[in-house]
């Protein structure tokens, strides 16, 4: 070994080569030789003999990513891309586990390098990056991802991929473009997201509060106009709308209804069962009855329109609040059913509607309609993308406080709302509200109007996240987590000021601190069956510790609970990647066989089983579980019947087994194959491999000579023949060798008397 080294360091390689295979033969599974005979054979271009040496090597020490490394640069040598990809993953995943992320990512750079649409290597590299604080290389290395996921066709992942960029980087240009891109259908474009963040345009921000100011006022002074409400958010504007919600729809109705009446030939748009003229008379006196307050007579008038065969919205609508105003629920939540309908009549009538169930003592019913009644307005303050995100938040958010039990926090929550929205500015507030939610936003969803109105107590955490913001952004961090804690101290039940103290201890570089208080967020979460906001933890907790496979289960857990499976399915192939890395190599296993399973749930689950088959079928190749894994491959193959790699990983198999019969026909399907396409150098190349690797299998020799005949190869094709032939007379098979010369004389070799007599001789037993 001594010898070796030195011939090694003084790179004589042919003299290196000879001393390691001395010191191979007396100890032939010593890995300091078998990686330095691979290093000598492949500096002196003996690829193959390398390339041996070095899978030998990796059978003794799996994880070894020096020989990783050297097994990487032969695959590129060789022209096989895809492979050295990865492998350049596989090494810079136990780089990351031994903490040396710097030259992990080096190893995941030459991973998207040399096969720019890996998945895998881009989500690695972008958590790699983020690892270290190059926010800006991983939200471009994201939105990659996005670009990947965008041309499968798979929207969801490409959609999740920009909210990862989101997080890292906030809502600036290239995000905001990649957003638009996707909805729009065009190509997302990474590079958008530069070196440097965009200079911030003052006329865009202008509109939105000082920070200093609101700093000042928060320690200085009262933070709201009026002394008791917890809404009065900013100045008020000069234009006042006159009524709250309900109010302001009515005088709407009334107004419509006055231009009905008004508008010529009107009644012609309603089929009714009285004429013209007398339908007109009762809207106007039923304007009139109830413009004086006289409700009775106003509700008689507007049941007769209504039953004359006018459906028109804003008479529905008045009809219903009259009804309520009256006590008379049952026709008031008909007829706000009705109204709730039409688009410019919902908000009020959904509003209607809870206050007519909740009169009735309904509370449950009461609480869906005012939460169907805030949706609709909050999703006004967004745009389209956001609101489909503020809708599923919307959609657990009665079953969560009916989950509870508590009836006291539901009515609250009922009055909080009547509260704001029966304030004159309303509208204008929303707005604000939403300007001041999304300002302290994070990965680009944030609050909703439903939780900003839930209690007063809202206005403390929202200052609170406001001020710690920007105490982070100016590397204020104990003033930050001061600031923080003191938000706790009277609001301890938010979870919003948790995450945030979470993220001040990450900046801290107190990391295990910070997964402890998220995870304990995320029990939480999970307990108020609040699965989305559980699952943003959860991946907040993963891009700090990709590798802690707990966490990435529970993540799996909650994407199956709510049917999210290719997701599921996407936590399950790096979980499954994650053990293997740990050197768990039957955990890993199972990993893709629970994950093998959930396809079956898919509607497509193909591309997936090819995946985690082809994963599979490798770790038992690696393991000489020849059984197994051809097995693996046996089922890709009823995936994809004319994958040219997974035939012939199938031929291999078979053969390592003995298995001639099934090795047989599945070569004749790879040949038949290349055949149709038009390839017979790709035949050739394959048998010439195969005689190489398995020379004792005279078969192989048979197609091989075939396939020179085929090639008009003569010179070859007789060579292998007489070489065939030499093997079946050592094994008796007289008769076989027979026919081998025959087929030898058949090409006129120069020879032509010799191999007569042998075939005389051959004949004659001698």
């Amino acid at each position: 070994m001594t010898h070796a080294q030195r011939f090694s360091e003084r790179e004589e390689w042919a003299d290196a080569i000879r001393a390691y295979r001395y010191a191979l033969a007396e100890f032939p599974n010593d890995q300091g030789a078998i990686v330095g005979f691979g290093r000598a054979a492949l500096s002196s271009g003996k690829i193959d003999l390398a390339r041996k040496a070095f899978e030998q090597a990796l059978k003794l020490n799996p994880g070894s990513y020096q020989v990783l490394h050297y097994m990487a640069e032969i695959q590129e040598q060789m022209g096989q891309l895809d492979e050295a990809a990865e492998t350049h993953l596989r090494v810079g995943n136990i780089l990351a586990s031994q903490d040396d992320l710097d030259s992990a990512i080096e190893s995941w750079l030459f991973a998207v390098k040399l096969d720019p649409h890996h998945v895998d290597a881009h989500h690695k590299l972008a958590q790699g990056l983020a690892g270290q604080g190059r926010l800006r290389e991983a939200a471009r290395q994201f939105l990659t991802l996005g670009a990947i996921h965008q041309r499968r066709n798979n929207t969801g992942q490409a959609m999740a991929q920009i909210q990862e960029a989101r997080a890292l980087i906030g809502d600036e240009p290239g995000i905001t473009a990649a957003t638009e891109a996707l909805a729009q259908g065009e190509a997302i474009d990474p590079d958008l997201i530069g070196d440097t963040p965009p200079f911030p345009d003052t006329a865009d921000t202008d509109h939105i509060f000082d920070l200093s100011d609101f700093t000042q006022a928060y320690y200085e002074s009262d933070l709201f106009e009026d002394e008791g409400d917890p809404f009065a958010l900013l100045d008020e504007p000069v234009d006042q709308p006159r009524h709250g919600l309900i109010e302001s729809a009515q005088q709407n109705a009334l107004a419509e209804l006055a231009n009905v009446v008004f508008e010529e030939d009107s009644a012609e748009v309603f089929t009714t069962i009285i004429p013209g003229d007398e339908l007109n008379m009762l809207i106007i006196q039923a304007i009139d009855f109830q413009s004086r307050d006289d409700l009775s007579q106003a509700v008689d008038n507007y049941r007769h329109v209504v039953k004359a065969g006018m459906s028109n919205s804003a008479i529905l609508f008045n009809l219903g609040i009259l009804s309520k105003e009256m006590g008379q629920y049952d026709e008031a939540a008909k007829m706000l059913k009705a109204s709730a309908q039409s688009e410019k009549y919902g908000i009020p009538s959904h509003f209607a509607l809870g206050q007519t169930h909740q009169a009735i003592g309904d509370l449950e019913t009461a609480l869906r309609h005012f939460i169907e009644a805030v949706k609709l307005v909050d999703s006004t303050t967004v745009d389209q993308l956001r609101a489909g995100e503020l809708t599923q938040h919307y959609e657990t958010l009665a079953d969560n406080y009916l989950a509870e039990g508590d009836e006291k926090k539901i009515t609250d929550f009922i009055n909080a709302l009547e509260v704001f929205f029966s304030r004159p500015d309303w509208e204008n507030k929303v707005f604000e509200a939403r300007q001041r939610m999304d300002s302290v936003a994070e990965n680009g969803s944030g609050m909703t109007l439903a939780e900003f109105l839930e209690t007063v107590e809202t206005e403390i955490v929202i200052t609170s996240l406001a001020l710690t913001q920007e105490h982070m952004r100016r590397n204020l961090l104990m003033t930050a987590s001061e600031e923080c804690l003191r938000a706790i101290q009277k609001v301890p039940s938010s979870l919003l000021l948790h995450v945030r103290l979470a993220d001040i201890l990450i900046k801290q570089d107190q990391s295990d601190a910070a997964i402890t208080k998220y995870l304990t967020v995320a029990k939480v979460y999970l307990i108020r069956n609040q699965l989305d906001k559980a699952t943003n933890i959860y991946q907040k907790i993963l891009r700090l510790a990709p590798m802690d496979v707990t966490v990435r289960s529970k993540l799996i857990d909650l994407y199956i609970s709510s049917q999210n499976l290719e997701q599921a399915l996407d936590e399950y192939l790096i979980l499954a990647n994650s053990y293997y890395q740990l050197a768990q190599v039957d955990r890993a296993l199972e990993k893709y066989n629970e994950a093998l399973r959930l396809t079956a749930n898919l509607e497509n689950g193909d591309p997936w089983k090819v995946e985690i088959l082809s994963q599979v079928g490798d770790i038992y190749n690696q393991r000489f579980d020849w059984t197994s894994a051809a097995t693996a491959f046996e089922e890709l193959l009823q995936i994809n019947p004319h994958d040219e790699r997974i035939v012939r990983q199938l031929v291999d198999l078979y053969l390592k087994q003995r298995k001639i019969d099934q090795a047989t026909e599945v070569l004749d399907r790879l040949l038949d194959i290349y055949l149709q396409r038009q390839q017979p150098e790709k035949s050739l190349d394959l048998l010439k491999e195969l005689v190489v690797n398995y020379p004792e299998e005279m078969y192989l020799r048979q197609k091989l000579a075939e396939a020179y005949i085929q090639n008009r190869m003569k010179q070859s094709a007789i060579a292998e023949l007489d070489a065939l032939g030499e093997m079946q007379l050592e094994k008796g098979l007289r008769g076989q060798a027979m026919r081998t010369i025959e087929a030898i004389l058949e090409l006129q070799p120069e020879d032509v008397e010799g191999y007569r007599r042998l075939l005389t001789q051959i004949g004659g037993g001698t």
